[in-house]
């Protein structure tokens, strides 16, 4: 038997939150296979990012939602003196393109790096 050699690429993208999906960093997701999204400190008050994506870069964005109707969100815990790093949802990666938006006021403007593997 062979031996299987496993190469990995890696990239990495940043965005800024936003609570309108048209102001939302667009990230393209064609060619990744998971994700985590890493942010710095922010906020007392734990957020909530909403999962958007589109099968168009152009194209309407929609919000994503598991298999039983709940939305697919990345809850950002409270840090105000350590950041933290979050999966992106496995659901997100059968769309070409995705954004994450903020869900109030308290994360908008904060800056992360999303890190791909495929």
């Amino acid at each position: 038997m062979a031996e299987v050699d496993i190469v990995r690429r890696d990239k990495s993208v940043d965005v800024t939150l936003s609570t309108a999906t048209s102001s939302a960093t667009t990230v393209r997701l064609e060619d990744a296979a998971g994700a985590i999204v890493s942010f710095g400190t922010m906020h007392t008050s734990s957020v909530a990012i909403h999962v958007y994506g589109s099968d168009e870069e152009d194209g309407e964005y929609r919000r994503l939602y598991d298999n039983v109707g709940s939305p697919a969100n990345i809850t950002l815990q409270p840090s105000t003196s350590v950041g933290a790093m979050y999966a992106l949802p496995d659901a997100i990666f059968a769309l070409p393109y995705g954004k994450l938006v903020s869900g109030d006021a308290y994360s908008t403007g904060v800056s992360g790096t999303i890190m791909f593997k495929s």
